[in-house]
C-alpha cells in the first residue's frame, strides 16, 4: 500500500503536465471573401502544436537513459521553441544550435527558446548547425540527437495520438466535419500524421513554405497521399509573410497560408495555424 501511495503523486503530477501541454484546441473564424473559415488558435500554446506531443516522446528517450536533448533549427524554426519550453517543463537541459538569422543575428524564436532555459548555439548554415549537433551528442554522454521537426516514428506516433483527441474534440464542438483543411509544411511531419488522423473525404490543403528542397523525398510522399493538394509558398523560407495577418502567426510558416485562405477559402473550412 505505501509503494502505491508513494508513486501515485508522480502520476497525478505528470498526467496534469500532459493535460497542461496538450488542452482541447482553442476556435475562432475569419470571414473570407466566399465564407467562414475555422481557425485552430495553436498560436495559444507556448509551444505550439508540437508540443501536444513532445512530453510522452521526450520521456521514452528518457526511460531509455537520456539526460539531455539536442536540437539543429533554422532560425524561423518554432519547434526549436517547443523543445524549449517542454524540456523547460520537465526539468531536462537541451541545447539548439541555430542557423543565424538574415541579419547575422539570432532569431526572435532562438532568443526565445534561451528565455525558455535553451542552451542556444549559433551556427553559419543549417549544414552547419546538425553537423554541430551531431558532434555535441557524440560528445556529450546520454544526450538524444532529435531530427528535424522530430520527424522520425516515435515522434510521429505520439503526435498521432495527440492530433487524434485535438481533431476528435474540433469535430464535436463544431458539429460537422470539416470539408478541407489548410495546413502549413515545413518537415511534413504534421501534414503526414494529419492524413493517419483526419479521414479521408476531408482534404488536405499542405502550403510547402520551403522548409526544404520542392523535390525532397518527404514532400512527394505527402503528395502522394489521397486527398492531399501540395502548393508552394511564393517566399523562401527565410522570409517573412509579405501579407498581413489578422491573427498572431508564424510569419516564416503559418502566416504564408493566410493569403490563399483569404482568397479562397470557404464555409466549412479549417485553418490550423500551428505557432505564433
Amino acid at each position: 500500500m505505501s509503494s502505491i501511495q508513494d508513486f501515485s503523486p508522480q502520476l497525478t503530477t505528470a498526467a496534469q503536465l500532459q493535460v497542461d501541454l496538450s488542452p482541447t484546441p482553442v476556435l475562432d473564424t475569419l470571414r473570407t471573401g466566399a465564407g467562414t473559415v475555422t481557425v485552430v488558435r495553436e498560436d495559444l500554446l507556448p509551444g505550439g502544436t508540437k508540443q501536444r506531443a513532445l512530453l510522452p516522446y521526450l520521456s521514452d528517450a528518457m526511460a531509455g537513459g537520456a539526460t539531455s536533448f539536442v536540437y539543429a533549427s533554422p532560425p524561423p524554426g518554432f519547434a526549436q521553441v517547443a523543445l524549449a519550453y517542454v524540456a523547460q517543463r520537465l526539468g531536462v537541459g537541451c541545447a539548439v544550435f541555430c542557423e543565424l538569422a538574415r541579419d547575422g543575428g539570432l532569431h526572435e524564436y532562438s532568443r526565445l527558446a534561451r528565455s525558455h532555459g535553451a542552451t542556444v548555439l549559433p551556427a553559419a548554415s543549417l549544414a552547419a548547425a546538425e553537423a554541430a549537433a551531431d558532434a555535441h551528442a557524440a560528445a556529450e554522454p546520454d544526450c538524444c540527437r532529435l531530427p528535424l521537426g522530430f520527424g522520425d516514428a516515435r515522434f510521429m506516433a505520439h503526435y498521432r495520438t495527440a492530433l487524434t483527441r485535438a481533431w476528435t474534440q474540433i469535430v464535436e464542438e463544431l458539429g460537422h466535419l470539416p470539408r478541407r483543411v489548410w495546413l502549413p509544411v515545413g518537415s511534413a511531419t504534421l501534414a503526414t500524421v494529419f492524413r493517419q488522423v483526419v479521414p479521408v473525404e476531408t482534404e488536405l490543403l499542405c502550403v510547402d513554405v520551403r522548409v526544404l528542397d520542392r523535390d525532397d523525398a518527404r514532400l512527394r510522399r505527402l503528395s502522394e497521399l489521397p486527398g492531399v493538394a501540395v502548393r508552394h509558398a511564393p517566399e523562401r523560407f527565410d522570409e517573412p509573410c509579405r501579407t498581413p495577418v489578422p491573427i498572431p502567426s508564424n510569419e516564416h510558416y503559418d502566416a504564408k497560408l493566410w493569403r490563399l485562405v483569404r482568397d479562397q477559402g470557404a464555409d466549412r473550412d479549417l485553418w490550423w495555424n500551428v505557432a505564433r
